[in-house]
């Protein structure tokens, strides 16, 4: 199908948005929208009718949805039509124009309102604009969704925990109370300095885990980085196994562990993440990342970070971090709970990561005409 094209200049005018310092604004219904989204509220609004906020300063083309109005500030504008469309439909629309691109600013970020205006749309009939709407609307309500049974998978392992341990700081149990350096068998830092550096990466070779690589409770397997067989000799020491946890002691949150995944292959740990071998004799790997992971736990930490310019902790001060150790038993009848819990993520991941596929697709068809 094969429709006109025509300036976004033709469909609607750019507003500029007005100023609302924080101090004047009178709690109440309606959104204060910035270039980065909603900001706060206020009693007041300079559109009350539905309308669609872009940002001008900073987070420039981000795509606001106001539909009962708001008061846009100073570092966005908002939509005012020119004829007649469908608001959504152009919602979406604009998600395909590439006004996140149109910065000619070399300082702060700026979106030129005459440069938007030239971006070419394609113009359906109103009612397939509204067609196309309700179709990407309701994809993206099933995206949401997804992601909310996400977070609640995620939440729960969280709960699991505190439901049969108990805060590992407050200790309710009177469990055994160890340092970490005394529950493993091996804690050690990657490489530093000339041992390893970004020119020593080649396309393929023996994996190399980066603080990247680290997230809270789970290994990011996205970003991949490698050294050659031959150079891995000098830093072998460091050679990760499977069984093992890396710690990340750098970034945010400044301690955070997730356990080495089985398919990994030949790997040693960079700077900044250290390596954790638990003590199968003392506890299981599942009960001390998640350990590790636990807000106050985390929190203790972020007590003893230093650096000028970056914080950090160092591994001696992991080696120190003190846990509450229960009784095996109680902790491999959790590692099987939280297998469990991990079955239910990794499906839950799935479905989001192949519901924001489907609405990527959708996305390009409706503005290609073939929706």
């Amino acid at each position: 199908m094969t429709w006109e094209t025509v300036p976004l200049g033709d469909v609607v005018e750019l507003m500029y948005g007005k100023a609302l310092k924080s101090g004047d604004r009178i709690e109440g219904r309606y959104p204060v929208v910035g270039s980065g989204g909603v900001v706060g509220t206020h009693a007041d609004a300079v559109v009350e009718s539905p309308t669609l906020v872009v940002g001008r300063k900073g987070s420039i083309g981000s795509l606001t949805w106001a539909p009962d109005g708001c008061w846009p500030i100073d570092t966005a504008y908002y939509v005012s039509p020119r004829r007649d469309f469908d608001l959504r439909w152009l919602y979406w629309t604009l998600h395909n124009v590439g006004l996140d691109r149109m910065n000619k600013s070399a300082a702060v970020p700026g979106l030129n309102r005459e440069d938007a205006y030239r971006a070419r749309i394609p113009l359906p009939p109103l009612p397939e604009q509204r067609r196309i709407a309700a179709i990407l609307d309701e994809a993206d309500a099933l995206r949401g969704h997804a992601t909310a049974a996400r977070a609640t998978a995620k939440s729960a392992t969280e709960s699991l925990f505190i439901s049969m341990f108990g805060d590992p700081l407050l200790n309710p149990h009177g469990w055994e109370v160890s340092t970490l350096g005394d529950i493993a068998t091996k804690i050690s830092d990657g490489p530093f300095g000339s041992n390893l550096k970004s020119s020593h990466y080649v396309e393929d070779g023996v994996r190399v885990v980066r603080l990247k690589n680290i997230g809270v409770g789970e290994f990011l397997d996205d970003d991949k980085a490698y050294i050659s067989r031959e150079h891995f000799q000098r830093p072998k020491r460091h050679e990760l196994d499977v069984q093992d946890i890396v710690v990340g002691t750098l970034g945010d949150p400044i301690l955070r562990a997730a356990a080495v995944p089985d398919n990994i292959g030949p790997a040693i740990n960079k700077a900044d993440c250290v390596q954790v071998r638990v003590d199968g004799n003392r506890s299981t790997r599942e009960y001390i990342v998640d350990a590790l992971n636990m807000r106050t736990v985390v929190g203790q930490a972020g007590l003893l970070a230093h650096g000028q310019t970056r914080s950090r902790i160092s591994m001696s001060q992991v080696r120190q971090l003190q846990l509450p150790v229960p009784p095996l038993s109680i902790q491999r009848e959790y590692g099987k709970l939280r297998q469990h819990h991990s079955m239910l993520l990794h499906a839950a991941e799935a479905r989001t990561a192949q519901l924001d596929a489907l609405f990527a697709s959708l996305q390009h068809r409706a503005f290609r005409g073939e929706l």
